[in-house]
């Protein structure tokens, strides 16, 4: 228990001997015909004011859950919507029993029953309509991986969430990194999971929302370790459409965070090691191997077009050059490789390489 709730239940109980010092000075605890009417009309109140504290905001929060997440996710939460409506229930038995004793020597003790009731169950009621009216995305993910099993459905679903936490007006950069982490943790292994097609969907989508809507720009270092998982998954499971749909999404992607950092780290970092060195790592079919080749290029086309108008440092291009062609080794008798030798040849001569 919190220290604000601890503190709200110390005033019940200085508010509730308060009342019962007040009752007992004026001595109407002796005539139990007093509270008669206070049982009944108390009663009646204490369960409409639950049903609209309780009805109106649960309403407000399915809708508003329905329309941005779907049907699917508000199912996530039923037993956390089944909680409140519980405690309407217990506050209504103890009404109804506390209503039955209305004309009996027990009136006094079934109202301050009723009354005790009321302020118990308030606080913590109104405390996680709070929590729920104004949960985040974060714990939303982290509700997710706890109640689904199929970890397959569990990733596509925390994908979505992701999605769509960039591309709120004001997204929160610190929930999208951490979301980002669950999920690049729950990849970890994905090898091993089959096929699922909603999986691999949903990674794309993300892919292309941070290319088309330039969204916030994940964290670099997770970003590369989910890429690197995700491509190997499709790989080993042979989607290798899948696979060259990403590597298409993630140069672009990679092409986003080259105008925020050094191109040769991007390009080193963000691309070669999960993409290149990856497929090669798995032995992965030469096509696929060629095709990440072809996406290098079009990577180093923009480079140079950057170096030719002064973005970037002719001494900053010559690095990335000796990079590639020292990790490129091995791959000469790929036919995408003959395109990126020239291209590479043309930097050297241009920007003045080796001299």
């Amino acid at each position: 228990m919190n220290r604000g709730l601890l503190l709200v239940y110390v005033l019940i109980m200085i508010a509730i001997i308060s009342i019962h010092l007040g009752f007992t000075f004026s001595g109407l605890i002796n005539d139990p015909s007093h509270f008669e009417w206070a049982i009944l009309y108390f009663g009646s109140a204490v369960i409409q004011a639950y049903a609209t504290i309780i009805a109106i905001p649960f309403t407000i929060w399915v809708i508003y859950m329905q329309t941005r997440y779907g049907v699917v996710f508000v199912r996530l939460f039923l037993n956390r919507i089944i909680y409140p409506f519980t405690i309407l229930g217990i506050i209504s038995t103890i009404t109804a029993i506390t209503m039955s004793l209305e004309k009996t020597v027990y009136a006094y003790q079934a109202f301050m029953v009723e009354f005790i009731a009321t302020l118990f169950f308030l606080p913590p009621i109104i405390h996680y309509i709070r929590e729920l009216m104004t949960i985040s995305p974060e714990k939303i993910v982290y509700i997710i991986r706890k109640t689904i099993k199929d970890r397959g459905e569990a990733i596509a679903s925390s994908l979505h969430i992701l999605r769509l936490a960039l591309i709120e007006g004001y997204p929160d950069e610190r929930a999208i990194n951490n979301i980002l982490k669950m999920i690049r943790d729950d990849t970890v292994e994905l090898i091993e999971l089959k096929p699922n097609p909603d999986t691999y969907f949903k990674f794309r989508d993300l892919l292309r929302t941070i290319v088309l809507e330039g969204t916030y720009l994940p964290d670099i270092r997770v970003m590369r370790d989910l890429f690197k998982n995700m491509l190997r998954w499709v790989v080993v499971n042979r989607k290798f459409s899948i696979a060259r749909a990403f590597m298409r999404y993630y140069r672009l992607v990679t092409l986003r965070y080259m105008d925020e950092t050094l191109p040769s780290t991007t390009i080193e970092y963000l691309y070669i090691e999960p993409v290149i060195n990856n497929l090669r790592s798995l032995k992965a079919r030469r096509s696929l191997i060629g095709y990440s080749i072809e996406q290098l290029t079009a990577l180093l086309q923009r480079v140079k077009r950057a170096g030719e108008v002064g973005d970037v440092t002719a001494l900053e291009i010559c690095h990335i050059v000796d990079y590639v062609d020292k990790t490129t080794s091995g791959l000469e008798n790929l036919k995408e490789y003959e395109k990126l030798r020239r291209l590479l040849n043309e930097l050297r001569g241009e920007f003045l390489c080796g001299t």
